[in-house]
């Protein structure tokens, strides 16, 4: 009795799709994960950065106004949670909610034409979250 299959033996190849799809998934995640890393510092440091175009460009009343506004609507509920995470053993957080809560709607108010001490500390403040994020000494 022949028992051999009248087919050729297939070859065992490497999985190249296989390693590409999990490379992919892997690739997406680190991705999507860094995305969602560090977003109350990407929002606090956007609004600055609105802030500063606006005084640059010498922004009407009614400009810095409709501003104040968009900025409660959106560091609002980032106040809330930095409130709810910052301490000791998160110290970006804690630079965060310090330059939030303390400076920033100070800031709005009194540094629209020359830098204010509430400017000062935002920025002094922000600028020590950014150390941290990136771990400079």
């Amino acid at each position: 009795m022949n028992t051999e299959s009248p087919l050729p033996a297939r070859k065992k190849r490497f999985p190249f799709g296989i390693v590409l799809s999990v490379l992919a998934l892997v690739t997406a995640y680190v991705l999507l994960v860094n995305a969602g890393r560090n977003l109350e510092y990407k929002k606090v440091k956007a609004v600055h950065q609105e802030f500063l175009a606006l005084k640059q460009q010498k922004a009407s009343n009614a400009e810095w106004e409709a501003f104040k506004q968009s900025v409660h609507i959106r560091i609002d509920p980032v106040i809330k949670k930095l409130e709810a995470t910052a301490g000791s053993d998160f110290p970006m957080e804690t630079q965060l909610y310090w330059a939030t809560r303390d400076y920033l709607y100070p800031m709005l108010d009194n540094a629209r034409v020359e830098k204010s001490r509430e400017q000062e500390k935002f920025e002094k403040n922000l600028e020590e979250a950014e150390r941290l994020i990136n771990k400079q000494p």
